[in-house]
Protein backbone atom coordinates (compact mmCIF):
# COMPACT_ATOMS: atom_id res chain seq x y z
CA UNK A 1 0.00 0.00 0.00
CA UNK A 2 2.73 2.44 0.83
CA UNK A 3 4.50 1.59 -1.90
CA UNK A 4 1.45 2.27 -4.19
CA UNK A 5 0.82 5.88 -2.30
CA UNK A 6 4.95 6.47 -3.49
CA UNK A 7 4.29 5.61 -7.06
CA UNK A 8 1.14 7.84 -7.11
CA UNK A 9 2.76 10.66 -5.58
CA UNK A 10 5.87 10.11 -8.48
CA UNK A 11 2.67 10.39 -11.27
CA UNK A 12 1.36 13.25 -9.36
CA UNK A 13 4.23 15.31 -9.62
CA UNK A 14 5.37 14.37 -12.92
CA UNK A 15 1.98 15.88 -14.38
CA UNK A 16 2.11 18.83 -11.89
CA UNK A 17 5.69 19.78 -13.66
CA UNK A 18 4.52 19.09 -17.02
CA UNK A 19 1.77 21.21 -16.85
CA UNK A 20 4.10 23.95 -16.06
CA UNK A 21 6.16 23.73 -18.83
CA UNK A 22 3.50 23.50 -21.07
CA UNK A 23 2.40 26.83 -19.79
CA UNK A 24 5.61 28.52 -19.97
CA UNK A 25 5.89 27.56 -23.55
CA UNK A 26 2.53 28.82 -24.34
CA UNK A 27 3.31 32.01 -22.47
CA UNK A 28 6.45 32.31 -24.97
CA UNK A 29 5.55 31.49 -28.07
CA UNK A 30 5.40 34.12 -30.47
CA UNK A 31 2.25 35.22 -31.38
CA UNK A 32 1.08 34.42 -35.65
CA UNK A 33 0.91 37.53 -38.44
CA UNK A 34 -3.33 37.70 -37.12
CA UNK A 35 -2.54 38.35 -33.99
CA UNK A 36 -0.09 40.73 -34.19
CA UNK A 37 -2.32 42.52 -37.28
CA UNK A 38 -5.03 42.32 -34.19
CA UNK A 39 -2.47 43.91 -31.34
CA UNK A 40 -1.21 46.56 -33.75
CA UNK A 41 -4.65 47.90 -34.92
CA UNK A 42 -5.74 47.62 -31.65
CA UNK A 43 -2.63 49.51 -30.20
CA UNK A 44 -2.58 52.11 -33.44
CA UNK A 45 -2.87 56.15 -33.17
CA UNK A 46 -6.09 57.39 -34.17
CA UNK A 47 -5.32 60.78 -36.06
CA UNK A 48 -9.42 61.00 -37.57
CA UNK A 49 -12.49 59.71 -35.92
CA UNK A 50 -14.74 60.41 -37.85
CA UNK A 51 -17.83 58.09 -39.69
CA UNK A 52 -17.69 57.53 -43.55
CA UNK A 53 -21.19 58.85 -43.41
CA UNK A 54 -19.97 62.18 -42.24
CA UNK A 55 -18.42 62.83 -45.59
CA UNK A 56 -19.81 64.79 -48.50
CA UNK A 57 -16.93 64.46 -50.88
CA UNK A 58 -13.31 63.70 -51.53
CA UNK A 59 -11.28 65.68 -53.76
CA UNK A 60 -8.33 63.36 -54.94
CA UNK A 61 -4.68 64.59 -56.58
CA UNK A 62 -2.06 61.72 -57.88
CA UNK A 63 0.41 61.12 -59.97
CA UNK A 64 -2.71 59.15 -62.33
CA UNK A 65 -4.44 62.39 -62.02
CA UNK A 66 -7.38 64.26 -60.57
CA UNK A 67 -10.46 63.20 -59.49
CA UNK A 68 -13.86 63.69 -57.07
CA UNK A 69 -15.60 61.46 -55.46
CA UNK A 70 -19.13 62.45 -53.78
CA UNK A 71 -21.61 60.44 -51.52
CA UNK A 72 -24.97 60.61 -53.06
CA UNK A 73 -28.28 59.34 -53.15
CA UNK A 74 -26.82 56.15 -54.34
CA UNK A 75 -23.72 56.02 -52.63
CA UNK A 76 -20.57 57.27 -53.82
CA UNK A 77 -19.55 58.22 -56.84
CA UNK A 78 -16.78 59.90 -59.29
CA UNK A 79 -17.47 62.94 -60.84
CA UNK A 80 -17.56 62.89 -64.82
CA UNK A 81 -18.33 58.65 -64.58
CA UNK A 82 -21.62 58.45 -63.87
CA UNK A 83 -23.06 56.70 -67.17
CA UNK A 84 -20.63 53.82 -66.27
CA UNK A 85 -21.46 51.55 -63.43
CA UNK A 86 -18.79 52.44 -60.56
CA UNK A 87 -17.79 50.53 -56.99
CA UNK A 88 -19.37 52.04 -54.49
CA UNK A 89 -18.57 49.42 -52.04
CA UNK A 90 -14.93 50.14 -52.96
CA UNK A 91 -15.33 54.37 -52.76
CA UNK A 92 -17.04 53.79 -50.16
CA UNK A 93 -14.44 51.79 -48.16
CA UNK A 94 -11.43 54.81 -49.49
CA UNK A 95 -14.14 57.07 -47.57
CA UNK A 96 -13.77 54.87 -44.33
CA UNK A 97 -10.11 54.96 -44.57
CA UNK A 98 -10.03 59.38 -44.99
CA UNK A 99 -12.49 59.69 -42.23
CA UNK A 100 -11.59 56.99 -39.46
CA UNK A 101 -7.73 57.18 -40.38
CA UNK A 102 -5.60 55.11 -37.83
CA UNK A 103 -1.86 55.06 -38.05
CA UNK A 104 0.67 52.05 -36.57
CA UNK A 105 3.10 54.76 -35.29
CA UNK A 106 4.90 58.85 -35.38
CA UNK A 107 7.96 57.99 -37.31
CA UNK A 108 8.82 61.66 -37.05
CA UNK A 109 7.81 64.34 -34.71
CA UNK A 110 7.69 67.64 -36.58
CA UNK A 111 9.73 66.54 -39.78
CA UNK A 112 11.56 69.27 -41.19
CA UNK A 113 12.39 67.37 -44.50
CA UNK A 114 8.80 66.39 -45.70
CA UNK A 115 10.33 65.87 -48.91
CA UNK A 116 11.89 62.19 -47.58
CA UNK A 117 8.85 60.94 -47.22
CA UNK A 118 6.88 62.21 -50.50
CA UNK A 119 4.64 64.87 -48.43
CA UNK A 120 5.68 68.17 -48.65
CA UNK A 121 2.43 70.11 -49.78
CA UNK A 122 3.34 70.39 -53.10
CA UNK A 123 4.21 67.94 -54.33
CA UNK A 124 3.03 64.65 -52.18
CA UNK A 125 2.65 61.39 -53.75
CA UNK A 126 -1.00 61.78 -53.41
CA UNK A 127 -3.52 63.65 -51.47
CA UNK A 128 -7.19 64.16 -50.32
CA UNK A 129 -9.18 67.25 -49.65
CA UNK A 130 -12.07 65.82 -47.60
CA UNK A 131 -15.24 67.73 -46.60
CA UNK A 132 -17.77 66.20 -44.36
CA UNK A 133 -21.05 67.30 -44.06
CA UNK A 134 -20.66 68.82 -41.12
CA UNK A 135 -18.38 71.82 -42.40
CA UNK A 136 -15.31 70.06 -41.38
CA UNK A 137 -12.14 70.35 -44.00
CA UNK A 138 -9.37 68.84 -43.69
CA UNK A 139 -6.17 67.83 -46.55
CA UNK A 140 -4.61 64.28 -46.48
CA UNK A 141 -1.04 63.92 -47.59
CA UNK A 142 0.34 60.37 -48.95
CA UNK A 143 3.66 59.52 -48.95
CA UNK A 144 5.91 56.89 -49.98
CA UNK A 145 6.77 53.47 -48.94
CA UNK A 146 8.35 52.80 -45.56
CA UNK A 147 10.79 50.33 -45.45
CA UNK A 148 8.95 47.47 -43.80
CA UNK A 149 6.64 47.02 -47.06
CA UNK A 150 3.80 47.19 -45.16
CA UNK A 151 3.41 50.87 -44.41
CA UNK A 152 2.92 54.36 -46.13
CA UNK A 153 4.12 57.70 -44.78
CA UNK A 154 1.15 59.96 -44.02
CA UNK A 155 0.34 63.48 -42.31
CA UNK A 156 -2.26 66.05 -41.84
CA UNK A 157 -1.79 69.19 -43.64
CA UNK A 158 -1.95 71.07 -40.42
CA UNK A 159 0.83 69.51 -38.94
CA UNK A 160 4.25 68.54 -39.67
CA UNK A 161 4.39 65.54 -37.50
CA UNK A 162 4.71 61.98 -39.98
CA UNK A 163 2.90 58.96 -39.36
CA UNK A 164 2.72 55.46 -41.13
CA UNK A 165 -0.05 53.85 -42.09
CA UNK A 166 -1.23 50.34 -43.43
CA UNK A 167 -0.46 50.18 -47.58
CA UNK A 168 -4.37 48.63 -47.67
CA UNK A 169 -5.62 51.63 -45.59
CA UNK A 170 -3.90 54.14 -48.21
CA UNK A 171 -4.09 52.64 -51.59
CA UNK A 172 -7.07 53.75 -52.20
CA UNK A 173 -5.86 57.35 -52.58
CA UNK A 174 -3.18 56.19 -55.37
CA UNK A 175 -5.34 55.16 -57.89
CA UNK A 176 -6.43 56.35 -61.07
CA UNK A 177 -10.49 57.14 -61.30
CA UNK A 178 -11.15 54.09 -63.66
CA UNK A 179 -9.71 51.61 -60.87
CA UNK A 180 -13.49 52.33 -59.09
CA UNK A 181 -15.27 51.45 -62.33
CA UNK A 182 -17.04 48.24 -61.68
CA UNK A 183 -15.17 45.45 -63.80
CA UNK A 184 -18.60 43.77 -64.07
CA UNK A 185 -19.81 43.83 -67.99
CA UNK A 186 -23.08 42.18 -67.61
CA UNK A 187 -25.05 40.83 -65.01
CA UNK A 188 -25.21 37.03 -64.35
CA UNK A 189 -28.32 34.72 -64.71
CA UNK A 190 -29.50 33.63 -61.84
CA UNK A 191 -30.38 30.20 -63.47
CA UNK A 192 -30.75 28.72 -66.45
CA UNK A 193 -34.57 29.33 -66.85
CA UNK A 194 -34.26 32.87 -66.33
CA UNK A 195 -31.99 32.86 -69.63
CA UNK A 196 -33.82 35.20 -72.98
CA UNK A 197 -34.68 33.01 -75.82
CA UNK A 198 -31.79 33.59 -78.33
CA UNK A 199 -33.15 34.15 -81.54
CA UNK A 200 -30.05 34.32 -82.85
CA UNK A 201 -26.71 34.38 -82.17
CA UNK A 202 -23.74 35.00 -84.89
CA UNK A 203 -19.77 34.02 -84.18
CA UNK A 204 -17.53 35.56 -86.44
CA UNK A 205 -13.65 34.91 -86.57
CA UNK A 206 -10.72 35.99 -88.46
CA UNK A 207 -9.16 32.34 -88.23
CA UNK A 208 -12.11 30.71 -90.12
CA UNK A 209 -13.04 31.23 -93.34
CA UNK A 210 -17.13 30.79 -92.16
CA UNK A 211 -19.50 32.36 -89.72
CA UNK A 212 -20.40 29.98 -86.86
CA UNK A 213 -24.22 30.66 -86.39
CA UNK A 214 -26.82 29.50 -84.19
CA UNK A 215 -30.79 29.95 -83.71
CA UNK A 216 -33.63 28.65 -81.18
CA UNK A 217 -34.70 25.27 -82.80
CA UNK A 218 -38.08 25.13 -80.20
CA UNK A 219 -40.57 26.33 -82.90
CA UNK A 220 -40.15 23.28 -84.74
CA UNK A 221 -40.64 20.62 -82.46
CA UNK A 222 -44.00 20.16 -80.39
CA UNK A 223 -43.95 20.62 -77.02
CA UNK A 224 -43.61 16.92 -75.92
CA UNK A 225 -40.10 16.78 -78.39
CA UNK A 226 -38.13 19.53 -76.90
CA UNK A 227 -36.36 16.86 -74.25
CA UNK A 228 -35.26 15.06 -77.70
CA UNK A 229 -33.42 17.94 -79.09
CA UNK A 230 -31.51 21.25 -78.43
CA UNK A 231 -33.24 23.96 -77.62
CA UNK A 232 -30.76 26.09 -79.80
CA UNK A 233 -28.88 24.23 -82.96
CA UNK A 234 -26.08 25.50 -85.01
CA UNK A 235 -26.97 26.20 -88.45
CA UNK A 236 -23.84 27.72 -89.87
CA UNK A 237 -21.36 26.33 -91.18
CA UNK A 238 -23.35 23.35 -90.84
CA UNK A 239 -26.97 22.08 -89.43
CA UNK A 240 -26.12 20.21 -86.11
CA UNK A 241 -27.49 19.51 -82.58
CA UNK A 242 -25.28 21.43 -79.16
CA UNK A 243 -24.29 19.24 -76.34
CA UNK A 244 -25.85 21.33 -73.57
CA UNK A 245 -23.57 20.98 -71.65
CA UNK A 246 -20.59 22.02 -73.55
CA UNK A 247 -22.36 24.55 -75.62
CA UNK A 248 -23.48 26.23 -72.01
CA UNK A 249 -20.52 28.90 -72.19
CA UNK A 250 -20.38 29.78 -75.82
CA UNK A 251 -24.57 30.59 -76.17
CA UNK A 252 -25.13 31.75 -72.36
CA UNK A 253 -21.66 33.57 -71.73
CA UNK A 254 -22.45 36.85 -72.66
CA UNK A 255 -24.40 36.71 -69.35
CA UNK A 256 -21.81 37.25 -66.44
CA UNK A 257 -18.99 39.25 -68.08
CA UNK A 258 -16.55 40.09 -65.67
CA UNK A 259 -13.33 41.98 -66.67
CA UNK A 260 -10.11 41.91 -64.75
CA UNK A 261 -8.99 45.23 -65.83
CA UNK A 262 -9.86 48.27 -67.75
CA UNK A 263 -7.70 49.48 -70.76
CA UNK A 264 -9.22 52.52 -71.70
CA UNK A 265 -12.31 54.53 -71.06
CA UNK A 266 -13.85 56.47 -73.69
CA UNK A 267 -11.92 55.15 -76.79
CA UNK A 268 -10.86 57.14 -79.29
CA UNK A 269 -10.26 56.02 -82.89
CA UNK A 270 -6.60 55.42 -81.92
CA UNK A 271 -7.47 53.56 -79.05
CA UNK A 272 -9.52 51.06 -81.49
CA UNK A 273 -6.82 50.91 -83.79
CA UNK A 274 -4.18 50.49 -80.63
CA UNK A 275 -6.30 47.70 -79.22
CA UNK A 276 -7.38 45.47 -82.54
CA UNK A 277 -10.89 46.59 -82.14
CA UNK A 278 -11.37 48.75 -84.69
CA UNK A 279 -11.27 45.64 -86.84
CA UNK A 280 -11.78 42.80 -84.29
CA UNK A 281 -10.15 39.25 -84.63
CA UNK A 282 -13.65 38.04 -83.39
CA UNK A 283 -17.15 39.44 -83.07
CA UNK A 284 -19.83 38.00 -80.98
CA UNK A 285 -23.72 39.11 -82.25
CA UNK A 286 -26.56 38.41 -80.49
CA UNK A 287 -30.50 39.32 -80.82
CA UNK A 288 -32.92 38.26 -77.85
CA UNK A 289 -35.83 38.56 -76.91
CA UNK A 290 -35.96 42.00 -78.93
CA UNK A 291 -32.27 43.40 -77.45
CA UNK A 292 -29.14 42.86 -79.27
CA UNK A 293 -25.75 42.06 -77.66
CA UNK A 294 -22.51 42.69 -79.10
CA UNK A 295 -18.84 41.91 -77.97
CA UNK A 296 -15.67 42.56 -80.43
CA UNK A 297 -13.04 40.84 -79.10
CA UNK A 298 -9.31 42.35 -80.52
CA UNK A 299 -5.58 42.14 -79.62
CA UNK A 300 -4.18 39.50 -77.30
CA UNK A 301 -3.60 41.66 -74.48
CA UNK A 302 -0.96 39.02 -72.13
CA UNK A 303 0.13 35.57 -73.30
CA UNK A 304 0.04 32.41 -71.17
CA UNK A 305 3.88 31.78 -69.47
CA UNK A 306 5.05 28.55 -69.38
CA UNK A 307 6.80 26.40 -66.07
CA UNK A 308 10.21 27.95 -67.68
CA UNK A 309 8.93 31.67 -67.42
CA UNK A 310 8.80 32.23 -71.44
CA UNK A 311 5.66 33.23 -73.01
CA UNK A 312 3.74 31.03 -74.81
CA UNK A 313 1.50 31.94 -78.10
CA UNK A 314 -1.38 30.63 -75.79
CA UNK A 315 -3.10 33.44 -75.02
CA UNK A 316 -4.13 34.30 -71.61
CA UNK A 317 -5.92 37.50 -72.09
CA UNK A 318 -7.63 39.60 -74.80
CA UNK A 319 -8.80 43.65 -75.30
CA UNK A 320 -12.64 43.58 -75.68
CA UNK A 321 -14.98 46.34 -76.38
CA UNK A 322 -18.89 45.68 -75.22
CA UNK A 323 -21.86 47.41 -77.43
CA UNK A 324 -23.69 50.13 -75.14
CA UNK A 325 -20.13 50.56 -72.54
CA UNK A 326 -17.71 53.40 -73.75
CA UNK A 327 -15.00 51.13 -72.07
CA UNK A 328 -12.28 48.83 -73.59
CA UNK A 329 -11.59 45.82 -70.79
CA UNK A 330 -9.34 43.22 -70.97
CA UNK A 331 -10.98 39.72 -70.44
CA UNK A 332 -9.47 36.57 -69.12
CA UNK A 333 -9.39 34.26 -72.15
CA UNK A 334 -11.45 31.56 -70.34
CA UNK A 335 -14.16 34.74 -70.24
CA UNK A 336 -14.80 35.25 -73.64
CA UNK A 337 -14.91 31.28 -75.27
CA UNK A 338 -15.26 32.28 -78.59
CA UNK A 339 -11.86 33.44 -79.50
CA UNK A 340 -11.11 30.18 -79.40
CA UNK A 341 -13.65 27.28 -79.31
CA UNK A 342 -14.46 25.35 -82.51
CA UNK A 343 -17.83 24.12 -83.41
CA UNK A 344 -16.82 20.68 -83.16
CA UNK A 345 -15.89 21.41 -79.51
CA UNK A 346 -19.72 22.15 -78.75
CA UNK A 347 -21.85 19.71 -80.70
CA UNK A 348 -23.58 16.98 -79.36
CA UNK A 349 -23.26 13.32 -81.24
CA UNK A 350 -26.58 12.76 -81.99
CA UNK A 351 -26.68 13.65 -85.65
CA UNK A 352 -30.74 13.76 -85.87
CA UNK A 353 -33.22 13.64 -83.43
CA UNK A 354 -36.74 12.28 -84.51
CA UNK A 355 -39.25 11.66 -81.78
CA UNK A 356 -39.51 7.53 -81.81
CA UNK A 357 -43.30 7.70 -80.58
CA UNK A 358 -43.57 10.27 -84.32
CA UNK A 359 -42.01 7.46 -86.70
CA UNK A 360 -43.89 6.45 -89.97
CA UNK A 361 -40.85 4.69 -91.25
CA UNK A 362 -37.08 4.49 -91.70
CA UNK A 363 -35.45 2.81 -94.76
CA UNK A 364 -31.68 2.27 -95.09
CA UNK A 365 -29.96 0.88 -98.35
CA UNK A 366 -26.43 -0.15 -98.82
CA UNK A 367 -25.16 -0.06 -102.24
CA UNK A 368 -21.14 -1.15 -101.38
CA UNK A 369 -20.55 -5.06 -101.83
CA UNK A 370 -23.57 -7.26 -101.13
CA UNK A 371 -25.85 -4.87 -101.39
CA UNK A 372 -29.10 -4.77 -98.72
CA UNK A 373 -32.07 -2.52 -98.59
CA UNK A 374 -34.33 -2.47 -95.28
CA UNK A 375 -37.60 -0.78 -94.88
CA UNK A 376 -38.94 -0.62 -91.22
CA UNK A 377 -43.17 0.87 -90.82
CA UNK A 378 -43.25 2.30 -87.39
CA UNK A 379 -46.17 2.96 -85.13
CA UNK A 380 -46.03 3.89 -81.49
CA UNK A 381 -47.95 5.10 -78.65
CA UNK A 382 -46.34 7.42 -76.16
CA UNK A 383 -49.02 7.04 -73.50
CA UNK A 384 -48.22 3.19 -73.10
CA UNK A 385 -44.42 3.51 -74.27
CA UNK A 386 -45.01 0.64 -77.25
CA UNK A 387 -43.68 0.85 -80.65
CA UNK A 388 -44.90 -1.71 -83.06
CA UNK A 389 -44.21 -2.55 -86.60
CA UNK A 390 -42.60 -4.53 -89.45
CA UNK A 391 -38.95 -4.79 -91.31
CA UNK A 392 -39.55 -5.57 -94.70
CA UNK A 393 -42.87 -6.72 -93.87
CA UNK A 394 -41.93 -8.94 -90.91
CA UNK A 395 -43.64 -7.72 -87.98
CA UNK A 396 -40.75 -7.10 -85.08
CA UNK A 397 -40.61 -6.68 -81.01
CA UNK A 398 -40.63 -3.37 -80.30
CA UNK A 399 -38.50 -3.53 -77.15
CA UNK A 400 -36.10 -4.72 -79.60
CA UNK A 401 -36.49 -2.06 -82.31
CA UNK A 402 -35.84 0.58 -79.37
CA UNK A 403 -32.76 -0.54 -79.33
CA UNK A 404 -31.70 -0.45 -83.03
CA UNK A 405 -33.42 2.68 -83.02
CA UNK A 406 -30.96 3.93 -80.35
CA UNK A 407 -27.63 2.82 -82.33
CA UNK A 408 -29.01 4.29 -85.32
CA UNK A 409 -29.17 7.74 -83.05
CA UNK A 410 -25.95 7.06 -82.15
CA UNK A 411 -24.33 8.06 -85.85
CA UNK A 412 -21.89 10.27 -84.43
CA UNK A 413 -20.47 13.19 -85.48
CA UNK A 414 -16.80 12.89 -85.43
CA UNK A 415 -15.86 16.42 -87.49
CA UNK A 416 -17.75 19.07 -89.70
CA UNK A 417 -16.63 18.90 -92.99
CA UNK A 418 -17.38 20.97 -96.54
CA UNK A 419 -16.18 19.04 -98.78
CA UNK A 420 -18.62 17.97 -101.71
CA UNK A 421 -18.11 14.31 -102.06
CA UNK A 422 -18.02 12.06 -105.35
CA UNK A 423 -21.65 10.98 -106.21
CA UNK A 424 -20.31 8.14 -107.44
CA UNK A 425 -18.96 6.64 -103.62
CA UNK A 426 -22.34 6.74 -102.32
CA UNK A 427 -21.96 3.97 -99.82
CA UNK A 428 -25.65 4.09 -97.95
CA UNK A 429 -28.43 6.22 -97.45
CA UNK A 430 -31.13 6.42 -94.22
CA UNK A 431 -34.53 7.76 -94.44
CA UNK A 432 -36.21 8.82 -91.31
CA UNK A 433 -39.80 9.78 -92.07
CA UNK A 434 -42.25 10.93 -89.16
CA UNK A 435 -46.30 10.95 -90.08
CA UNK A 436 -46.38 14.69 -90.36
CA UNK A 437 -44.03 13.86 -93.38
CA UNK A 438 -40.67 15.52 -92.10
CA UNK A 439 -37.38 13.67 -90.94
CA UNK A 440 -33.82 13.46 -91.92
CA UNK A 441 -32.03 11.95 -95.04
CA UNK A 442 -28.50 11.06 -94.00
CA UNK A 443 -25.90 9.78 -96.57
CA UNK A 444 -22.83 8.35 -96.30
CA UNK A 445 -20.03 8.52 -99.09
CA UNK A 446 -16.57 6.63 -99.39
CA UNK A 447 -13.86 9.53 -98.36
CA UNK A 448 -11.29 6.92 -98.66
CA UNK A 449 -8.46 6.55 -95.02
CA UNK A 450 -11.45 4.33 -93.16
CA UNK A 451 -13.86 7.46 -93.57
CA UNK A 452 -17.10 8.26 -95.09
CA UNK A 453 -18.41 12.06 -95.73
CA UNK A 454 -22.19 12.43 -94.40
CA UNK A 455 -24.61 14.41 -96.20
CA UNK A 456 -27.58 15.52 -93.76
CA UNK A 457 -30.70 16.39 -96.00
CA UNK A 458 -28.30 17.18 -98.93
CA UNK A 459 -25.96 18.64 -97.33
CA UNK A 460 -22.08 17.44 -97.12
CA UNK A 461 -21.33 18.18 -93.09
CA UNK A 462 -19.56 15.67 -91.35
CA UNK A 463 -17.22 13.22 -91.42
CA UNK A 464 -16.96 9.60 -89.23
CA UNK A 465 -15.19 7.03 -89.05
CA UNK A 466 -16.57 3.87 -91.40
CA UNK A 467 -17.08 1.61 -88.50
CA UNK A 468 -20.15 3.00 -87.37
CA UNK A 469 -21.82 2.44 -90.87
CA UNK A 470 -20.18 -0.89 -90.66
CA UNK A 471 -21.42 -2.29 -86.94
CA UNK A 472 -25.02 -0.73 -88.39
CA UNK A 473 -25.29 -3.29 -90.93
CA UNK A 474 -24.34 -6.14 -88.96
CA UNK A 475 -26.98 -5.32 -86.17
CA UNK A 476 -29.33 -4.73 -89.08
CA UNK A 477 -29.02 -8.79 -90.12
CA UNK A 478 -29.20 -9.45 -86.73
CA UNK A 479 -32.16 -7.75 -86.01
CA UNK A 480 -33.91 -8.91 -89.08
CA UNK A 481 -32.72 -12.70 -88.20
CA UNK A 482 -34.55 -12.42 -84.56
CA UNK A 483 -31.57 -10.89 -82.42
CA UNK A 484 -32.60 -9.38 -78.91
CA UNK A 485 -31.75 -5.84 -77.92
CA UNK A 486 -28.83 -7.28 -75.60
CA UNK A 487 -27.30 -9.55 -78.75
CA UNK A 488 -27.52 -5.60 -80.94
CA UNK A 489 -23.83 -3.86 -80.58
CA UNK A 490 -24.07 -0.64 -79.59
CA UNK A 491 -20.19 0.31 -79.83
CA UNK A 492 -18.38 0.71 -82.85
Amino acid sequence: MAQRKKTLLIIGLFIISMAIVLAVLVLTLPKDEEEEDTDSAQSGLSLLSYSRDDVMEMDIKNELGTFTVRNGVQGFGIDGYSEFRQNSTIMGAMARCAAELTAQELAEENAQDLDKYGLSADNPKARADVKLKDGTEYTLYFGIDAPDQRTRYVRLSDSNDVYTVLMNSSGYFYNDPTDFLSLIVTDELSNNNTAPTIDWMTVTRKDLDYDIRFEDDTKNYAVDEVSMASSQVMIEPVYAYLDITNSNSIIYGIWGLTAIDIACVNPTEEDFEKYGLDDPFCTVNIDAELQNYHLDIGNVAEYEIDETGAETSVPASYYCYYKGIDIIYVFEASEVPWASFMPIDILSSMMTSNYIYKLDHIDIDYYGEDPKSYHFEVSGDEETAEVWGSLNGEEFIGDNFKEIYKFILKCPIDDIYFEDPDENSLLARMDIRRGDGSGDLVEFYDIGANRVAIKLNGVTSFSQPRNYLTVLLKNLELFKNGATGEELQQVW
